[in-house]
Formats: structure tokens, sequence, C-alpha cells
């Protein structure tokens, strides 16, 4: 990895790792906000022609999803129907079974996909995980597509990078997402029903054995996608039967309760694909952990894997108070990478994040209160030492002092800039007019 850019998309998450030959690797691309306040653009107008546009003259693209999401998640799709070539490679999660080898996310989402309207973002949500191979596939071909657990690695840069999580069997579903699976299988469970309810039971049975199948090949077959393809095709001719079934009802509630909605959500993000450089020798610029959306049980969980020290840390789920993780108090970090917005679906970002000694690269400050009680970057207090001469504090950085200038601008020391509809930020994140400060 030769540089880093962080997208401000406000709510989401885009950030793409250069190489030395201008190949890049863009793990997630994806919002919550319809516009993007910075610049007043819209999302979609800013990954397509501004994201496109940006990278179009890279040698080699690879894409990395880290969850399902749609803030991290629906810039993939604009891409791929402007430009279905665009990524030679594209990283899918694969998904986590439990200590039974229950699929609970799979199982989960076709009881949505059978028994919810289609209309909802919730519900949008599963049909991108159920439908993701087959949709990317009609575009790219199944040849550019892989599924990523636990022990899995992929090239990039001339470095191999290790995927951490998430785990492929025993993984640690919570009891209430769990219960809620269980519920929803009970209710189909009378032999006095009529036989389209075991029909779907069976059906889901299947789908879930074939997608695991397509998970375990790399590149994925298409064979494996048409066939995960045809049974959901027969589960779509049983939705009408299934509907009128005397516990849909009953399955409509479970999957409404918001205890059910936040933990299935929780869920995909404690699946969050982590992973990092695997070191071949001592410390180097190279070393970066990526973390997705995984919550502090998920980096537990890795926790033997880690470095004691790393140049880049994407902070866990936007920098948010509630995925702060006490293993970043005891792993170092030269830069940490923080993508937040105006809209604070997660919450604030945690205020652990200025004590530590990292700088700090932030797309935007609205949910930061630091910010918000001081007026300035916490940058401003933080010594840099990637700056030419030697360490100081980041106000000397001559990225800090000419970025407005493109002209006198260059490449910052540190290699990672912020960017946004407006061209390139450092990372003092007060560094701007007061009107038009995010």
């Amino acid at each position: 990895m030769q540089w880093l850019e962080l997208h401000n998309v406000e709510y989401g998450e885009c950030v793409v790792l250069g190489g030395a030959h201008h190949d890049i690797l863009m793990v997630d691309c994806g919002s919550s906000n319809q516009k993007i306040r910075e610049g007043d653009v819209d999302f979609s107008a800013y990954v397509d022609p501004s994201i496109l546009r940006r990278y179009a003259g890279c040698t080699t693209r690879s894409f990395l999803l880290t969850h399902y999401h749609r803030d991290h998640l629906c810039g993939l799709r604009r891409i791929l129907e402007a430009k279905p070539d665009y990524f030679g490679r594209i990283f899918f999660p694969a998904s986590p079974c439990d200590s039974r080898g229950k699929p609970l996310l799979l199982e989960f989402a076709l009881f949505v996909y059978a028994f919810l309207s289609r209309q909802t973002d919730y519900s949008q949500v599963n049909i991108s995980a159920l439908k993701i191979f087959e949709r990317t596939a009609k575009l790219t071909g199944a040849n550019r597509i892989y599924a990523l657990k636990q022990g899995d690695s992929f090239l990039f840069d001339g470095v191999t990078y290790d995927v951490l999580w998430p785990a492929r069997e025993n993984f640690p579903f919570t009891d209430l997402f769990a219960s809620a699976v269980e519920d929803m299988n009970i209710c189909l469970s009378s032999p006095f029903l009529p036989q389209c309810a075991r029909d779907f039971m069976r059906l889901k049975e299947e789908f879930c054995a074939a997608y695991l199948a397509c998970c375990m090949t790399a590149p994925v077959r298409q064979e494996a996608i048409d066939r995960v393809s045809a049974i959901l095709n027969r589960i779509d001719e049983l939705i009408p039967q299934l509907q009128l079934l005397p516990p849909a009802p009953d399955i409509a509630e479970i999957l409404s309760r918001p205890s059910t909605r936040t933990a299935y959500s929780d869920e995909l993000n404690a699946a969050s694909v982590i992973f990092q450089n695997r070191r071949t020798q001592e410390a180097s610029l190279d070393d970066i952990l990526m973390t997705g959306d995984a919550t502090p049980e998920s980096m537990d969980a890795v926790a033997d894997f880690l470095y004691d020290s790393y140049y880049i840390i994407k902070a866990p789920h936007h920098g948010t108070a509630s995925a702060w993780s006490h293993l970043l108090n005891e792993i170092s970090a030269s830069h940490i990478l923080i993508s937040n917005g105006d809209y604070q679906q997660g919450g604030s970002i945690a205020a652990e994040y200025v004590d530590l000694p990292a700088i700090k690269h932030c797309t935007n400050c609205a949910a930061c209160s630091w910010y918000q009680s001081s007026g300035c970057s916490c940058n401003r207090v933080a010594c840099c030492y990637d700056l030419p001469d030697r360490p100081g504090l980041t106000i000397k950085c001559p990225y800090c002092q000419t970025h407005r200038d493109s002209s006198a601008r260059g490449q910052a020391p540190c290699r990672i800039c912020v960017v946004s509809s407006g061209g390139e930020r450092a990372c003092l994140c007060d560094d701007k007019p007061a009107a038009n400060n995010f």
C-alpha cells in the first residue's frame, strides 16, 4: 500500500488503498445519506461520475465489501450498473454458521424475504444478502467474485492480507437473535399446516446449503450461483401461500419487533470482514487493520491475531461509542480513520479516540464531542511522526499548510487524505471556512 484515501460519504464508508502501480483496493462504498451536505451533492452523483472518474486510469481495481448494510454497499451497485467491468475482483463476506452449522443470518433473511414487504430498507438489506452473488454475476461474471471468511487471504500491491473474521463455524450469535430465528422455525413446525409450510422449510435448508457451497470456491462458480438462484425462485412461488398461513402474522410480528431488527443489524456488524496485512519482517508502513463495522465482541474474538502496533487502523463502526473496543487502548497506531456524518445513526464518536496519540482522519466532525465543545481539531494538539524533517505538531505539516492550493499541495507525508466533492483535505478537520464547516 502506497497511499490511502478516505471518502466523505457522511454516515457511510468508502476507503481506497492505493498500490505502487496505480492499482486500488476499494473497501466498501455506501452512505445512509441521499445527499452529501459538503458540496450539496447527491450521493449517487458523487459515486457516478466522481469516484468512477477518480480511479478510471488505474491499472487494476478490486472491491471488498465488509458487510451488507446500505451505508457500505449501495455505492457498489451504482458503480457496477454504470461500469460492470470496473472491478477485476469483488470480495464479499461469507455467511457464518453457529455451533450446529446453521447460517442464522441467511435463515433470518429468508423469513424476511417470505413474510415481510419488500419495500422497506429493512427488507432491502436482506434481499441484498440473498441475491448478492446472482446480481453481481449477471453484471460482471462469476469469475470475479470471491467470498471471504476467517483463514482466507488475498494479494494486493505485492502484500498478502489475511482475513481474521468472520469465523466460518461456531460464530457467537447472541441469544436474542438465535431465539428469534428459532421461534420463527417453531411457528412453521406444526404437521397440521398446509404443504407450503413444509416446502418452505425444506427449501430454506436447501438454499442455505447451496449458499454456503457458493462460498467455498475461489472464485465463486457460476453453477453454484445458478443453484442458489433456482431455489430462491421456488421460494418466490410459495410466498403468496406462505403469507396466508395462520402463523404468518406471528412471524411478521417477530420480524417487526424493534429488538429483533436491532439484533439483526448488530449481527451483520458483528459478522463484518476484519483483515490486516501479513507481516513478513518487522513493523512497516504496510501495517493496516481494517475493521468494517466490527463490534467489541468481534474485536475480542480476533485479539490473538492482532499486532501490537499498526500504521493505520480503521475505527470500527464509524468510530461510535457503542463500538469502542478496549483493544484500541492496548495496540498503538500512527493514524486512525473515522468515517461519520451529520446523520448520526450509530451515535456520537467515542470520546476515547481523542485521548489516543494517533492522528485522526475524520470525514465529518458533527458527531465529535471534542470538536463541538472546543471548536477545533483534536489533531492540533497531536504529534505527527511523518513530518519531513522531524516529529512535530500537525500544523507544521506542509500538506496541512498548503492543501487548499492545489498547485503547491503535493502529497501528504503520511500518504493519507480525506476526499470530498470539493477535493482533498488534510487531517485538520477545522481547517475550513466557518460557513462551510461540515
